[in-house]
């Protein structure tokens, strides 16, 4: 089927466009042109009205917990949010169902294949002792990044798993995809503030501070330094670990990052409002860090926005604190509300900024 999508204005540099028409031919952009072609042989013809034709949003980082925990979400029901937010191709992060075997892969592609409407691809983890050896036929069958933890409940049992997991998996020409919080502080606050008997909701989000962020990311980051291997910090929340991002990128590391909608828009104050629905893990921060982020998101330093999608039912999140689902939904809302406020209303953003960190760098 062949596709003509006119009248549009597509992106160059900064906030500058180009008037364009667009071919598409089986689903594939095939070309893309300042003057149109003849009209003859196209099965449809758009006319775009004037408006700006941008890429397929790609989030490299949500939680479609099919086929074990479909009762918070599938495929079906994921890509369809995910469609409607301007999304078309998302990865699948492991959560309850560990990706660390073949047949556990094929489980995943099977229900994906079956219910998702759009573009998908599966990340393997989370990595450990137990399933390092499984990366490598992992790896053969297609899977590009795996999940590492520094902190419970997902982390290794050992330090040195952490070097052995980012050796690994860049010796197979892989990523490995780290989620950085230092465990010892998160024990020792979550022991403190359980033992005062505090049972709010703010209290979760100051068990997980900004040093904290900012120590874990330091420690994976000298490792693939000195190893030379190829990471990415996934939901950087922090000024602090932002800032631990820039300095190893300026010191040659190959390292990426991304932030999420959440880290970008909401404060530990709205924490007041909303209770357990604004609880995930990394927690969230200041005015200052939304900031911060912001600026490490315009200047390079944080590489991409990403949903971390991890949707709960409604008894999920009304619950004690320590027992509540860590987690929010973001397929529908990410890029509507990242361009909206971003770029349009605010100017944090040029046009091609967005472009970038919404489907370039992601691909």
């Amino acid at each position: 089927m062949r596709i003509l999508l006119k009248n549009v204005r597509v992106p160059l540099t900064g906030n500058t466009t180009s008037e364009a028409v667009i071919i598409i031919e089986d689903g594939v952009i095939s070309g893309i042109s300042k003057t149109a072609p003849p009209l003859q042989g196209f099965d449809e013809i758009i006319d775009g009205g004037g408006g700006i034709a941008v890429p397929g949003a790609i989030d490299i980082h949500a939680h479609i917990y099919d086929p074990d925990y479909t009762h918070h979400e599938d495929f079906a029901t994921g890509s369809i949010a995910a469609a409607f937010g301007g999304i078309t191709t998302f990865y699948d992060m492991p959560l309850r169902l560990y990706v660390d075997s073949i047949e556990r892969l094929k489980l995943k592609i099977e229900a994906g294949l079956k219910d998702s409407f759009i573009n998908f691809s599966i990340i393997a983890g989370m990595m450990n002792e137990a399933n390092l050896s499984s990366a490598k036929s992992l790896r053969s069958e297609g899977v590009k990044a795996f999940k590492l933890f520094t902190c419970k409940p997902f982390r290794p049992k050992y330090d040195s798993t952490l070097t052995d997991v980012i050796a690994k998996i860049n010796s197979l020409n892989g990523l490995t995809m780290i989620h950085a919080e230092d465990d010892s502080l998160i024990d020792y606050l979550t022991q403190k503030f359980m033992s005062e008997g505090r049972h709010d909701p703010l209290a979760h989000h100051e068990t997980r501070p900004a040093e904290g962020e900012a120590a874990a990311i330091r420690k994976v980051a000298a490792i693939a330094e000195y190893l030379d291997a190829r990471i990415h910090i996934v939901h950087v929340s922090s000024a602090e670990g932002a800032e631990e991002v820039r300095a190893s990128k300026c010191r040659g590391a190959k390292i990426t990052a991304e932030t999420c909608p959440h880290y970008l828009f909401f404060t530990k104050k709205d924490v007041e409002k909303w209770g357990n629905y604004l609880k995930m893990n990394p927690s969230l921060k200041t005015k200052e860090d939304v900031d911060s982020l912001w600026l490490a998101l315009s200047d390079g330093t944080i590489d991409a926005v990403t949903s971390d999608h991890a949707p709960s039912p409604r008894d999920g999140k009304e619950r004690d604190v320590w027992e509540a689902w860590g987690g929010i939904p973001g397929l529908e809302t990410m890029f509507p509300l990242v361009f909206t406020y971003g770029v349009k209303k605010l100017g944090l953003l040029t046009l091609r900024r967005y472009v970038e960190v919404s489907s370039i760098n992601p691909a």
